[in-house]
């Protein structure tokens, strides 16, 4: 009998290693009980939850390359590469993709973090300190939970009474595991989905709950922060259509400086460069290898400005499966002046399908920093909830810290409509392959058109979210194991069947 993968989370919370973040050894799990007792202690245990979000199945790769797959921008190569069965809209029940390695690292994070706040408040030491490491498991636990509905649960416009597509069959979220007690009963009587509604009023009570903890407390390189913490909770508002939320939210995030246009092309990608709020650090001795998003995006390239050569593939290794469209070309292209052009290189699928949005250090092809949220996203969405609260020239001038910088020319607003359409195109555009584009169209029920090329075929070339595979299935580990969330799974995929 198989065990639910919830079950395998908890078993692998007794096993026990204590290595800095850097080291990327595994501190995959901590004991139940008596797990520390003082701030180094809850630093290990903390360390050992950063080491999950940067592994491939989670913030390393898979978050992105889902996104990337699933969105108008992006066709994979069908000779046997990653995240194709994503990028054909395949997924069944049985055969699901990365579902099962989402799943099952995503839930360990949240039992990590829960182990960790039960303990936190008990140990002695430095106030902030303890502050500091309860503020940031509290923000993991909020993003964890936040992408876990955005993998397997439909958006508010479609799960949450009010929306305009809500349906009933659309109201699950996932199963709330929020303590370490409920870790342990997990075990023995696994939980069901929680409704979306539910899940959503919970990621917003981590991420506030963060904040106040973070508040005032100086965060290190590569870790959440205060403002960190703001972001993200403004952009779930952005999901929950929260508008005035997310301006609250917003505002308290803005730190740091939006690049100047004649620094672009070779600042946007430096680590901790003044855009990046939170970004996860990678180096020299401790990087993904061929497990990065650059080995499974694109080749190494020519990256020097003005250089004849430049953007042309430098090494053929890499899977180099992803193949920017032409749909992406034609909107970093659409203005003359967007210096986003630069993102644009050559791919072993075709001239100039390559999009270099993350570039080796070093010449290391495949050591650089995550993105986690940046300035730029924080003004877009400030731009967009001003837009929909009817505050027109806040919304332009909030579209303005991004747009000018990146064109050299200044955006007027016209009537509401159009400026959220002019919004959101500028997030497309800005925020390529840092994991958006699909849920910025699919939480706003905005069909697209993809370009039939590799995976990519006739019948899945228009997206209109009544494809069951605009999320994943709940994996069939976890229906085989746990009776309790049988009668659960996605619309549109098969119900369970088994003993």
């Amino acid at each position: 009998m198989r065990k639910t993968i919830l079950i395998i989370a908890i078993s692998i919370l007794s096993l026990t290693s204590c290595e800095d973040l850097l080291d990327k050894t595994p501190y995959t799990a901590i004991p139940d009980f008596e797990m520390f007792t003082d701030v180094e202690g809850a630093q290990g245990a903390l360390n050992g939850i950063y080491n999950q979000i940067t592994s491939s199945n989670y913030y390393g790769k898979l978050i992105y390359a889902f996104e990337g797959s699933k969105g108008p921008d992006f066709w994979v190569e069908d000779t046997g590469n990653r995240f194709e069965t994503e990028n054909g809209y395949r997924e069944t029940s049985v055969t699901s993709g990365y579902a099962t390695a989402a799943w099952t690292i995503i839930y360990k994070v949240v039992f990590l973090c829960n182990n960790v706040l039960a303990n936190i408040d008990l140990i002695e030491g430095d106030a902030d300190e303890i502050n500091r490491i309860k503020g940031e498991v509290l923000a993991l636990r909020g993003l964890a939970y936040f992408d876990l509905l955005r993998l397997f649960a439909y958006p508010p416009i479609f799960s949450i009474q009010g929306g305009a597509k809500y349906n009933d069959k659309y109201k699950w979220g996932v199963p709330l595991i929020l303590s370490q007690q409920e870790n342990i009963d997990a075990a023995t009587n696994p939980p069901k989905r929680a409704e979306a509604e539910v899940c959503y009023n919970q990621v917003v009570k981590d991420f506030k709950d963060a904040i106040v903890a973070l508040n005032g407390i100086r965060s290190s390189k590569g870790r959440v922060n205060y403002h960190a913490a703001n972001g993200l909770l403004a952009r779930v508002y952005l999901y929950m259509g929260k508008w005035s939320d997310a301006v609250s939210a917003g505002e308290l995030a803005i730190t740091g400086s939006v690049i100047p246009y004649d620094k672009y092309n070779t600042t946007y990608y430096q680590p901790y460069n003044s855009e990046n709020i939170w970004e996860l650090d990678y180096s020299e001795t401790d990087n993904l290898g061929s497990n990065s998003l650059n080995y499974l995006m694109r080749n190494p390239t020519i990256n020097k400005p003005g250089d004849p050569d430049d953007g042309k593939i430098a090494l053929n290794i890499g899977y180099a499966g992803y193949a920017g469209n032409i749909y992406l070309r034609a909107a970093l292209r659409e203005i003359p002046t967007d210096v986003r052009q630069y993102l644009i290189c050559d791919n072993e699928l075709g001239p100039e399908t390559g999009i270099r949005k993350y570039i080796g250090q070093n010449g290391n092809h495949n050591v650089f920093n995550i993105t986690m949220i940046r300035l730029p996203e924080v003004y877009l969405t400030l731009a967009e909830a001003y837009a929909e609260m009817n505050n027109l020239s806040k919304a332009e001038e909030y579209m303005n810290y991004v747009h000018e910088p990146r064109t050299g020319l200044s955006y007027a607003a016209s009537s509401k409509e159009q400026t959220i359409k002019d919004i959101l195109a500028e997030r497309r555009k800005e925020l390529v392959v840092e994991g958006h584009t699909f849920w910025d169209h699919f939480r706003r029920n905005i069909p697209f058109d993809r370009e039939p090329k590799g995976n990519v075929n006739s019948e899945s070339a228009h997206i209109d979210f009544t494809e069951p595979q605009v999320v994943y299935p709940i994996p069939q580990n976890e229906m085989e194991s746990n009776p309790n969330i049988r009668d659960q799974q996605n619309p549109g995929y098969a119900d369970y069947t088994g003993d």
